[in-house]
């Protein structure tokens, strides 16, 4: 058939790429800068919305678009995994006068986008969307989150200890840190475990033998 209709306006929210078609494999045609104002269509494919940027059509990551001119806004894309540090409530949107969705049990594994506001992030869980206050939230990869304490709270071994892939003494071990090493608690964490930064590498350790 023939190209989607442009139906409404958005505009970027990040500097981003537009591609000849639905998926990072295609042709960057060109870089739209933030703040851009587009054309948007309903065409939405892997992520990706068909869209015109001054006359040039082509499809952007739906990641990276504001709201449309009608009021509505396509979903995050739910990108990587992340843990609850603490029983919190899955919200319909991103502040705490939204509806209780569901409350998401401590430790749970959940789906996180980049799309962040007011403190709360746009998550996944048990296949049900919603919005999660970040306070609540800590990264399996090493990435950073608004509220993780970047900046200090550094503690010490006090034995050799294992530095763990989840919070559980079951799980993959990813490196011994050594006694006396120097971590960054990112995260006071889950049961007895904290989630820690261990020379670039993150992952969880035992509290107890934390100083």
């Amino acid at each position: 058939g023939g190209d989607p209709v442009i139906s409404g306006e958005a505009w970027t929210t990040s500097a981003v790429n537009l591609r000849s078609g639905p998926s990072t494999g295609h042709q960057v045609l060109r870089v739209v800068p933030n703040g851009a104002k587009i054309g948007v269509s309903t065409t939405v494919q892997n992520g990706f919305r068909y869209v015109n940027d001054q006359g040039q059509t082509g499809w952007m990551a739906d990641a990276y678009i504001g709201s449309t001119s009608d009021g509505s806004q396509p979903d995050p894309v739910i990108s990587g995994e992340a843990w609850t540090t603490s029983a919190v409530n899955l919200r319909s949107g991103p502040s705490t006068s939204n509806q209780v969705l569901r409350v998401v049990p401590s430790g749970a594994n959940i789906g996180v986008s980049t799309t962040e506001r007011s403190g709360f992030l746009y998550v996944s869980y048990q296949g049900q969307t919603g919005w999660m206050s970040t306070a609540y939230i800590a990264y399996r990869d090493g990435g950073s989150q608004p509220g993780d304490d970047q900046g200090g709270n550094y503690r010490t071994t006090t034995t050799a200890l294992n530095l763990r892939a989840e919070p559980s003494t079951s799980a993959k071990i990813l490196t011994v840190m050594p006694a006396g090493a120097k971590v960054q608690l990112l995260h006071t964490g889950v049961g007895s475990f904290g989630n820690v930064n261990y020379n670039g590498m993150q992952g969880w350790a035992a509290l107890e033998y934390l100083q």
